[in-house]
């Protein structure tokens, strides 16, 4: 089914609650219903190969609730025939259902929609030979840095569209949006040791900009040959560059605040509020609303307005996220933080997936300093990661422990940047972390996972290298 941006969000809405309005005549239940529509164009070039794929994802999910016992369906495609499917299967686990779910007290209650994010119609225009020219730009670019960058690819996408949610009680909202964004990607290789790196530039609100893109991930993967060997195990501190700083807080506070954990007591969080967790220098916000955020829409993926939640201000933790699921069980009510298909991850399709609780763009106040002063600001040993360590989103919640191997590390000594290290292992308790967060940069980038983080400066982890 081909659809216009202008028109999405009332053919979306149509749809819905022509398939509401079947469902209501034809069972006794309450109904939800979901409807994903989006349009992507990408285009990857890796060791020479082109590939390139346009295309469009639809299809329904629809939550049936007989009482306290709730049925889940779903379907490709969004024409009525599709909805209707979803709607009987619905029904029909609902209807069959063992056991009733006794914290389930309805779906969502209407309510104004909240605002779209900014959107460059230019985005939609994209197609696959643009991506493809772009792509080739990225390449030949990160080519000519150094002869030592022997693997070299990049990659570019291009997407619009949005979702509708109807119910019984009454929500009727729809919301869209459009991203798009290039990737370089580079391994270096000297005497048999290999490195890699890559950047990133993405945007709703513009299109993104491939120069640069290539030449800095070259110059980071040459930049980390010749790497040295620790070789001690010690407490030191630790400079997270923004990229591998935003994995620490997604890995840590995002999960920890999230309904869930919050409510079923797993997070050592739950009782915490109002009280000091973080630097005093410290306010982390999750924003809905950022007009230029990769997670902004109107509504969440059950229909609840999103907004801008502070979760720590000023180093004291102030709020958690909700879904309505959880939010009424904790008494808050939902924080417009419900989201289908694994969230700012990504992974399933988001119709293939009943509502949950991810944040939607993780942001953090500015400090003082460059990344640059940040290093110059220490004296003695501290240990420089600048890429997400591998393990560091399989953590523990409910302990706040993690054991990760940071690959893209350097050896800091008297403020000076001396070497890059091998792999290098970094452990400690994410929670202890906040607490002894030492410095905070003004450098804020925007990661590819939903985040806008400055480097952070954390004291006291041990260190195996």
């Amino acid at each position: 089914m081909t659809m216009n941006y202008d028109d999405l969000k009332s053919e979306l809405l149509s749809l819905a609650d022509t398939g509401l309005k079947h469902a209501q005549s034809e069972y006794e239940a309450d109904f939800e219903i979901y409807l994903y529509w989006y349009s992507s164009a990408e285009a990857e070039i890796e060791q020479g190969i082109v590939s390139a794929k346009d295309g469009i994802v639809a299809g329904n999910a629809v939550r049936a609730a007989k009482g306290k016992k709730v049925g889940f369906a779903c379907a490709s495609g969004i024409e009525p025939e599709r909805i209707n499917l979803s709607v009987k299967e619905a029904f029909e686990v609902a209807d069959t259902a063992a056991v009733p779910d006794e914290e389930f007290e309805g779906f969502c209650e209407p309510k104004k929609p909240a605002k779209e994010g900014l959107a460059d119609e230019a985005i939609l225009e994209l197609g696959v030979d643009d991506l493809i020219e772009h792509s080739e730009s990225i390449v030949e670019e990160a080519r000519s840095v150094d002869e030592r960058a022997k693997v070299v690819g990049g990659s570019a996408e291009a997407s619009w569209g949005g979702y509708a949610v109807v119910n019984s009680l009454g929500v009727e909202a729809a919301t869209r949006s459009v991203s798009n964004y290039c990737i370089g990607q580079v391994i270096a290789i000297q005497n048999g040791e290999r490195k890699s790196a890559y950047d990133f530039d993405g945007a709703r609100e513009r299109l993104f900009e491939t120069e640069g893109v290539g030449k800095n991930a070259a110059e980071s993967a040459v930049d980390q040959l010749g790497a040295e060997k620790l070789d001690e195990t010690t407490t030191l501190p630790t400079i997270w560059a923004p990229r591998a700083a935003a994995a620490y807080l997604l890995s840590s506070i995002g999960k920890a605040t999230l309904g869930r954990p919050v409510v079923e007591g797993v997070s050592p969080l739950c009782d915490m509020i109002g009280d000091t967790i973080a630097s005093e220098d410290f306010t982390l916000i999750d924003d809905g609303q950022k007009p230029s955020g990769m997670g902004t829409e109107a509504i969440d993926a059950e229909g609840n307005p999103q907004q801008k939640n502070v979760i720590i201000e000023d180093g004291v933790l102030k709020s958690f996220l909700f879904d309505t699921y959880y939010g009424r069980q904790f008494g808050s009510g939902s924080t417009g933080n419900s989201s289908r298909g694994g969230g700012i991850f990504g992974g399933a399709t988001p119709y293939e997936s009943p509502p949950s609780i991810s944040v939607k763009f993780l942001d953090v106040a500015a400090g003082k300093g460059s990344h640059e002063d940040i290093i110059s600001s220490f004296d003695g040993k501290v240990i420089l990661i600048t890429e997400p360590p591998i393990g560091m989103f399989h953590t523990n919640v409910s302990t706040g422990e993690f054991s990760v191997v940071a690959n893209s590390v350097y050896l800091v000594e008297d403020g000076e940047k001396k070497c890059p290290l091998k792999s290098t292992s970094v452990s400690g308790k994410f929670y202890e972390g906040l607490a002894n967060l030492i410095r905070i940069g003004e450098d804020k980038t925007l990661v590819p996972y939903g985040a806008e983080v400055p480097t952070l400066a954390f004291d006291g982890f041990s260190i195996v290298g």
